[in-house]
């Protein structure tokens, strides 16, 4: 079955958003870094850089999952996983305007333009030609444009 030009935009707004917020964890680094090196409880532990990092990955892992499934194979239950999952991201970046912690300055703008990208990605979702995709029925795109 040929993927609807929703899903192509989903996937498109999707990468856009993993690479930017990716970026704006490197970009970040010394921050996290410092933030973390602060923390009385992580800050015993020797390895909490590692697990930092391997938080950052397993979260990068489940978006790689969360994608396929949706993009490619058509998952209905992992598209509402990832509404979920990006609906609560959306919302604590919203929540972080009143956090003092928070990224500032070039740090916000890359978290203000991922939280964009990733609400197009949701809102591809829920587009006509999609919803009919997800249901496994024929798509035809021309009747979508």
């Amino acid at each position: 079955m040929q993927r609807p030009s929703s899903i192509i935009n989903f996937e498109r707004s999707f990468w856009t958003s993993t690479l930017l917020g990716l970026g704006g964890f490197l970009y970040s680094w010394n921050t996290i870094s410092d933030l973390v090196g602060r923390d009385p409880t992580l800050s015993r532990w020797d390895g909490s850089m590692g697990f930092v990092m391997g938080a950052v990955l397993v979260s990068f892992a489940i978006s790689i999952l969360l994608w396929y499934l949706v993009g490619r194979r058509a998952s209905n239950i992992a598209k509402w996983i990832y509404v979920l999952f990006m609906g609560f991201g959306l919302l604590s970046t919203l929540g972080s305007f009143n956090d003092p912690a928070a990224p500032k300055g070039i740090g916000l703008l890359i978290s203000l333009t991922t939280s964009v990208f990733t609400a197009a990605s949701i809102y591809f979702l829920f587009r006509p030609d999609a919803r009919a995709w997800f249901s496994k029925t024929s798509v035809d795109p021309a009747k979508f444009e």
